[in-house]
């Protein structure tokens, strides 16, 4: 009895450990594919990702500054892009576009779309200094229109608070105020999931994602535009700087919020609201999960509800000018001339009197 279970034991374990070593192979050649198809595809796409910009080197590691428009304009305008987002140089062309009788100005945060990864720290006080830093280097003067979108909010009003002579006017497009993390703690934003992705995009995985990618469903930009902005996502869609930069959001907001609200400078926010017409209309899904939700809260006007939280945020703000437009949250991706037109308005009418 005892030799039969000897036996049936040493055979299990043999089988067990042979599967282990093909499982093993089979994973190392997997991911060994996936890495060098990865690596030729960015060969080919270097072709392609033609710099709009400038590099400018900032503490020992590159930049990608672009300026637009009319350098010789009394406005100028700083476009400072969201955490995750690494194809705004591209992305935004369509809105700068139109507002091309402005001085413009983009500026990729460190690792991110042509800038280098850095793998230096991501607290507020080093990504503003890059900031400035970036701008000095590319000579460009202020004081500026900070322009900020989603996360980037919280650098803007930062940069007011620490150098308020700096900053004309900030226009938010849909920004992340520093208040707004209050109820999220740092392993909520950033955890394992964050961690892993790095990696992830490293290899290559995220060309099998097709949802990773965008669509020019809107018929706003060119195949050459969209061309370039998939690479980008290919090449830096999720790299070390971001995710170290993700690790700290919390923290930072927490820092800033601390500082207190900025009063004397004048700040006009554009939020998205995708609820709203045409864009309910245009967008199959959104509309389909809309008439889903009105079905179960018959009695909630969800539209009215959607940018509620930030109204009241905002309504004892004096300084502050509050708008909702219909769009996605990177609503320039959907409709940039309205867009173009409510900014132009802005500035027009409020900073040039």
């Amino acid at each position: 009895m005892k030799e039969k279970t000897r036996k049936f034991l040493h055979n299990f374990f043999k089988i067990f450990i042979i599967f282990l070593l093909a499982t093993g192979v089979i994973n190392v050649l997997l991911f060994g594919f996936i890495y060098l198809n990865h690596k030729n595809k960015l060969k080919d796409e270097a072709a392609v990702l033609k710099m709009p910009g400038q590099l400018v080197s900032v503490n020992g590691h590159d930049m990608h500054v672009m300026q637009q428009g009319n350098l010789d304009s009394d406005v100028t305008l700083v476009f400072m892009h969201s955490g995750d987002i690494t194809d705004d140089s591209i992305a935004l062309q369509p809105l700068m576009k139109e507002l091309s009788d402005y001085n413009l100005v983009y500026v990729d945060r460190s690792g991110t779309g042509f800038s280098e990864v850095s793998e230096s720290p991501r607290d507020i006080d080093t990504i503003l200094e890059e900031t400035r830093k970036a701008l000095e280097l590319s000579n460009v003067t202020g004081p500026y229109v900070l322009v900020p979108i989603g996360t980037a909010g919280v650098e803007a009003v930062h940069w007011v608070n620490k150098y308020p002579e700096e900053v004309e006017s900030i226009v938010g497009i849909n920004i992340n105020y520093p208040d707004m993390f209050k109820a999220t703690t740092a392993d909520e934003y950033c955890g394992f999931f964050e961690y892993l992705m790095v990696y992830f995009y490293n290899i290559g995985g995220q060309r099998f994602i097709s949802g990773l990618y965008p669509e020019n469903s809107f018929g706003v930009y060119s195949e050459t535009q969209m061309t370039m902005r998939k690479a980008l996502i290919s090449k830096s869609g999720y790299t070390q700087d971001m995710y170290n930069e993700d690790l700290v959001t919390v923290d930072n907001a927490a820092l800033v919020a601390e500082a207190g609200w900025p009063e004397d400078v004048d700040m006009y926010l554009i939020y998205a609201n995708p609820l709203m017409e045409p864009y309910l209309s245009d967008d199959a899904a959104v509309k389909e999960r809309y008439e889903a939700a009105v079905a179960e809260n018959s009695e909630i006007d969800l539209v009215e509800a959607y940018n509620q939280t930030i109204r009241d945020y905002f309504a004892d703000k004096e300084n502050v000018t509050l708008e909702e437009m219909s769009g996605p949250a990177r609503i320039y991706t959907y409709a940039p001339v309205e867009l173009a037109d409510k900014i132009i308005g802005y500035i027009e009418s409020q900073m040039l009197q």
